[in-house]
């Protein structure tokens, strides 16, 4: 416990861990080496099933659904790869996602019940689907876009060996 003093009022605070980015970056392991990656369909397949897109492992970068961890819990590549803006790609992939879903099912069901289509009922699910959506495809898309984003950047022979970070 510390003592705070603001505004001439003081509190005991209890203290914080130091959860400052040099101190994980120091204890940090090695990232594994790789010779080459695999092809896009690998890299793809490993995307849509939540698995690292270096080293195939199902852990990845999740330790629950939404619990992100910055790097993969078997080979310690970072999912960032040097770019601020990862998220919006993982979360463009996200939208696509659930944008498809909505689309899909709204097709099958109109088939499925046509003539008569219940477009209240239909309304409704779509609606969830929307609302939900986003959620369910929330590890899947970041797992996605690291597999595209390696295949459009492909890494140098320094990311390779697991010696740092992609440049932009």
């Amino acid at each position: 416990m510390t003592v705070c003093h603001v505004a001439g009022y003081s509190a005991n605070v209890a203290k914080r861990p130091d959860i400052s980015p040099e101190r994980d970056a120091s204890v940090q392991p090695q990232a594994q080496a790789f010779d080459a990656l695999p092809g896009f369909w690998s890299l793809l397949g490993r995307g849509l099933t939540r698995r690292c897109a270096w080293c195939g492992d199902r852990r990845a970068y999740f330790k629950g659904w939404f619990r992100r961890e910055d790097s993969c819990q078997a080979c310690h590549h970072g999912w960032r790869r040097g770019d601020a803006a990862f998220e919006l790609g993982a979360t463009t992939a996200n939208i696509i996602l659930t944008f498809l879903t909505i689309s899909i099912s709204i097709l099958v069901a109109a088939i499925a019940t046509w003539p008569d289509v219940p477009t209240t009922l239909l309304i409704i699910i779509i609606g969830l689907m929307a609302v939900l959506g986003p959620g369910l495809w929330y590890p899947v898309s970041f797992s996605l876009w690291q597999a595209v984003d390696l295949f459009m950047r492909r890494p140098d022979d320094d990311e390779l060996a697991g010696h740092g970070d992609a440049d932009l």
